[in-house]
């Protein structure tokens, strides 16, 4: 039966509730009283429907039944009536009854004997309808006995020591005895020593003197004892460190440490935590037989990329190691770092220019640079960083970004700040593997990510963006922000068909004074955009890339969550794979790979406020037709010899390579846009008068055709004669004056009186 749990900062509830989704009949609630000390509160604000404040809060699923708890993160109480839980291994779900009201700050409960949750499961909280994912969270080979959040609503599911169904989640507490300063630092007072240490060498083999092991590596000046951090493997949940080596990781040093789950030889991974088993210290993942023989190694030291060692160097540097043989990382699925071979090719666009640059293209990358246990090349979204135009934001879509750095002619992953095998990237709740596709730099200097489903349930669309600080340390990087859009896309996206790989595929920020200064339409108005319409979304738009119908769909993103659509675009594409802000072209570039055999089309506004098509270019006779799905042009501040570098991105069809640079003309001879003004009035023209000094009435007017905007024609009526109305206008009333005159003067002379 569906169960409400209420205690302190709970839902309170009374009467019957509705188990719906499960057994189809109506069963009892129960719910504990109000303790009696505490007075009547303040009448609460009315509810709002179930949105972003909704969270998964604790998990049981080993218990008789199992149960799953919902905190409110807001600040309002909120209407969860309809919203449902579902669980994938069995199927399973569960919807909340009419009436489920949620104070802000307060959990609800729950549960039913018809839903069970499963080992290797995810749990699904959906608004609604069942359509609209407000949370997750999936685990692995193990049952969770129970896990909670801390900090509730917002931190990492960590192991509770003690139940706490119906109840906020206990903090993590702070230590009783004071830490000896003379001793190496203590976790449970970490202060950032901590930062100073590093994953450095896994190996996933059975062989002495270690059995899947991991070395731990200190580049700071002060001795880090870890005793009371935890590990855990790529699924298993965190545990108190095994250290038969003792605990110290001195200063500038090494320790080397056994894992507490098995690590496998199809490929894996190592998370290590501080002592409250959320705060990431690092972690690794690896491929099939990538961690064995030999090790998985940085090389070098602390920073630098991981390798496949066929030597280990434990309790040392991996210099060594890493200057001896290099085995290749293995591919799931193959041994060479391709992802596929290109497929689902189609016509270029109809009266594409040839493109306006290098038709010669070349590799701009090391081979199997962007390789990880979850997929090979794969590349996908590409976009420079207009702060730095020598980094370039690279995104696969199996939830992985990287942030490259030019050496020479190739772009390499850049080794600072954690970045040297790329980061992984998750949803809000910690978990996930967002399909990212498409990659842009807010104004904010922020990574705004696209997804269309979540690879964990992959035939499930989920169309949203993702905000991440790229300055984030550690080897994964959590979400400040998500945007789920994927309710306002019914009219194109189908949740039922397989419509979960045809979502955005692209993303890029348009500032609002382009908008604004061109007199872009907001279409949800009819009117002209004006950006003081939608308070909090910053100073621009997100355009994002519509795979399914060759659409961009832009949108007003705000700071507390919401957001609004502005408007839809064709961009002259049948499908499109990304999309890109020149700032130089003030333009909009729509990327087709080889569905479109690579054409792209550029987009201006048109004399109406619409985006129109303003060029479309075929792809360069040197550049093959492969899935090239990235694409980024440089700013015109890198431009030598009137060309500056472009940069395609593709699925590692190119024997281990995914990127490829040419180049494009900075001066594209592109024309204005934007509504032109119309021209001004012009009088009508008149006959000549006649020479006779008596008033004549004046001709009629000869019917004006008005000038098209910008035409610059002149009225059809002197088309003839060249002559310009003004002229016979001041000429007629001219004579008609004279005329005039003289009738008066007789007039005198007639009618004076004789003397």
């Amino acid at each position: 039966m569906l169960k409400i749990s209420s205690r302190p900062l709970a839902l309170v509830a009374g009467g019957a509730l509705l188990l719906s989704g499960l057994l189809g009949m109506p069963v009892a609630a129960s719910a504990a009283p109000a303790p009696a000390a505490v007075p009547p509160a303040s009448p609460s604000p009315s509810p709002t429907p179930a949105a972003a404040s909704l969270r998964i809060n604790e998990i049981e699923t080993d218990g008789s039944p199992d149960w799953v708890e919902l905190v409110n993160i807001g600040e309002q109480p909120v209407d969860a009536s309809g919203t449902v839980l579902t669980g994938r291994e069995n199927d399973v779900s569960l919807t909340l009854p009419a009436g489920t009201v949620i104070d802000a700050g307060a959990v609800f409960v729950a549960e039913g004997s018809g839903f069970k949750l499963k080992k290797n499961d995810r749990l699904g909280l959906y608004a609604p309808g069942g359509e609209v994912l407000l949370d997750s969270y999936e685990w692995g080979d193990r049952h969770l006995d129970s896990y909670g959040r801390v900090p509730n609503g917002t931190g990492d599911f960590v192991q509770q020591a003690v139940p706490s169904k119906g109840a906020l989640n206990p903090e993590t507490s702070e230590p009783t005895e004071p830490t000896d300063p003379t001793d190496p630092t203590d976790p449970a007072e970490p202060g950032d020593a901590w930062k100073a240490v590093s994953i450095n060498e896994v190996t996933s083999a059975n062989a002495d003197p270690y059995h899947d092991a991991y070395e731990l590596v200190n580049t700071g000046d002060v001795d880090v004892d870890v005793a009371s951090w935890t590990q855990g493997d790529s699924s298993s949940a965190p545990a108190p460190v095994e250290a038969p080596n003792g605990t110290v990781v001195p200063a500038h040093g090494y320790l080397v440490l056994l894992s507490n789950q098995g690590l496998s030889s199809d490929g894996d991974g190592v998370r290590l935590f501080l002592a409250d088993g959320s705060t990431s210290v690092d972690s690794v993942t690896w491929g099939a037989a990538d961690a064995q023989p030999g090790s998985w190694s940085r090389c070098g030291d602390a920073t630098g990329a991981w390798a496949h060692t066929a030597a280990s160097s434990w309790g040392v540097s991996n210099a060594e190691a890493c200057a001896g043989e290099i085995i290749p990382p293995s591919i799931p699925g193959g041994t060479e770092c391709e992802s596929e071979a290109a497929s689902g090719s189609g016509p270029a666009i109809a009266g594409g220019a040839a493109w306006p640059g290098s038709q010669d293209w070349r590799v701009s990358d090391n081979a199997c640079s962007f390789v990880t246990p979850l997929s090979g090349q794969d590349l996908s979204g590409l976009a420079i960083d207009p702060a730095q135009p020598t980094v370039l934001w690279a995104v696969k879509n199996k939830s992985h970004v990287y942030r490259l750095v030019k050496s020479g002619d190739l772009w390499v992953p850049d080794t600072a700040n954690d970045w040297g095998a790329g980061k992984d990237i998750v949803f809000p709740d910690g978990g996930g593997q967002p399909d990212s596709e498409g990659i842009t730099v807010g104004p904010d200097g922020f990574l705004y990510i696209t997804t269309e489903r979540d690879n964990a349930a992959s035939s499930v669309p989920l169309e949203s963006v993702l905000r991440y600080d790229p300055s984030a340390s550690g080897t994964t990087l959590q979400p400040t922000h998500q945007w789920v859009l994927t309710a306002d896309l019914a009219d194109a996206i189908d949740p039922v068909k397989a419509d979960a790989n045809l979502g955005f595929e692209g993303l890029t920020w348009v500032p609002d004074s382009y908008l604004t200064g061109n007199g872009f339409v907001d279409q949800s108005t009819g009117a002209a955009y004006d950006p003081a319409d939608y308070p909090g979304h910053g100073s621009g738009l997100y355009f994002a890339a519509l795979e399914k119908n060759g659409h961009l769909y832009a949108y007003a993103l705000n700071a507390d969550g919401s957001f609004h659509r502005v408007g839809s675009i064709d961009t002259g594409l049948p499908m499109i794979q990304e999309t890109q802000w020149d700032a130089d072209a003030q333009r909009i570039w729509a990327v087709a790979d080889n569905s479109s055999a690579g054409s792209v089309t550029l987009l201006k506004i048109d004399a109406q406020g619409d985006f129109a098509v303003d060029r479309v270019y075929d792809r360069p006779t040197g550049l093959p037709d492969y899935n090239l799905e990235g694409f980024a042009v440089t700013p015109s501040s890198t431009c030598v010899g009137g060309v500056k570098e472009v940069i395609r991105a593709d699925d590692g069809n190119n024997g281990g390579h995914s990127l490829w640079s040419g180049t494009i003309s900075c001066d594209l001879a592109l024309g204005p846009q934007g509504p032109i003004p119309p021209a001004e009035p012009t009088p009508a023209p008149t006959s000549p008068a006649p020479t006779s000094p008596a008033p004549a009435s004046p001709a009629p007017a000869t019917p004006v055709t008005p000038a098209k905007p910008g035409a610059g024609a002149k009225p059809t009526g002197l088309a003839s004669t060249g002559a310009e109305p003004a002229g016979w206008a001041a000429a007629g009333a001219l004579l008609l004056l004279g005329g005039a005159g003289l009738v008066l003067l007789r007039r005198r002379r007639t009618t004076r009186p004789t003397s």
